[in-house]
């Protein structure tokens, strides 16, 4: 029998090695945050907003990179202030991250509040399999819990984190009202798989995974390596995709999912015009909110020529 290539959760006694104590005793703070008020966290979170934006120069340049491009027609003074609140913003998520853990689960999510449920639930009545499209923001682990938190058989697929104890804690957290995780080099077979048998995916459509899988279309009028996965998944799999858009609301102090109406005609025979597609749906999910992305990451490493921008500050 072939074993599931899904994500163990199980502890590995190796991860209580005394060199991963001072990981386990972040994670106890995050536990003590978890249960701050939430008013106060946030205060708390924001007060270290200042610091990331002077010390940590190598993000900070990546993200001013980004948002450069993608907002030449903003000031400095503008671009400097979304940076300001996406830092805020991140922050304010990070603090939070033990919530989805350490609160009880009707308490968790009750703080998450979905705009566009009734999206979700035209798609369930056709009995098809629903892709989740959901690009990389600050909240985006916590509030895609909210669908198994429903009671929908999940799978998506992430990337090892660097350290192994949070890799565990993050893992075992996105399993926590079921489904599965797999590692990114399992491939998409186990996720065909997996919604042929009644499960819906969670996918991450924007990084820059280089030249060789990618097409270039535009996102926010730059050209970017595009993975042309999405619209393949969903022939192959005959599933429904649906746009969403995980927040923070700074003044109500929730998670909010901002989920839009089905991709429609899709996918289509032009590949390149569906991938398109995919890129414009995250820059209207982004056009309001543009400080809840994270614009640190890499997203116009590789350029169409061939050669790669330098993320590096000089």
């Amino acid at each position: 029998m072939t074993k599931d290539p899904a994500l163990d959760h199980k502890l590995p006694l190796a991860l209580l090695h005394p060199r991963y104590w001072m990981t386990w005793f972040s994670i106890f703070l995050l536990a003590l945050l978890a249960w701050m008020p939430v008013r106060l966290r946030d205060a708390l979170a924001a007060s270290f907003a200042n610091l990331l934006l002077r010390f940590s120069s190598r993000q900070c340049y990546a993200a001013r990179l980004n948002i450069g491009l993608c907002f030449p027609e903003l000031s400095d003074e503008e671009r400097e202030a979304m940076l300001y609140r996406s830092i805020s913003v991140g922050l304010k998520g990070f603090f939070a991250l033990g919530e989805p853990t350490f609160l009880p689960s009707s308490l968790f999510l009750r703080r998450i509040k979905p705009n566009g449920w009734e999206h979700v639930e035209s798609a369930l009545q056709t009995g098809k399999p629903i892709i989740f499209m959901i690009p990389h923001t600050w909240t985006i682990d916590a509030c895609g819990l909210y669908f198994s938190g429903m009671g929908l058989q999940m799978c998506t697929m992430m990337h090892n984190a660097r350290n192994p104890v949070y890799d565990w804690f993050l893992n075992h957290q996105r399993v926590r009202f079921g489904g599965k995780v797999y590692e990114r080099s399992a491939g998409l077979k186990p996720i065909i798989k997996d919604m042929r048998n009644g499960y819906h995916f969670f996918y991450l459509p924007d990084q820059d995974h280089g030249h060789e899988a990618s097409v270039f279309v535009s996102l926010f009028g730059v050209p970017k390596a595009t993975l042309p996965a999405l619209p393949k998944l969903a022939k192959l799999s005959g599933a429904i995709v649906l746009p969403v858009l995980a927040t923070y609301n700074e003044t109500s102090r929730k998670y909010e999912l901002q989920i839009r109406p089905a991709m429609a005609p899709y996918p289509t025979s032009d590949l390149m015009a569906d991938v398109q597609y995919m890129n414009t749906e995250i820059e209207f999910l982004l056009k309001n909110q543009p400080e809840q992305y994270m614009w640190f990451l890499k997203y116009f490493r590789s350029l169409p020529d061939g050669g790669k921008r330098s993320y590096r500050p000089e």
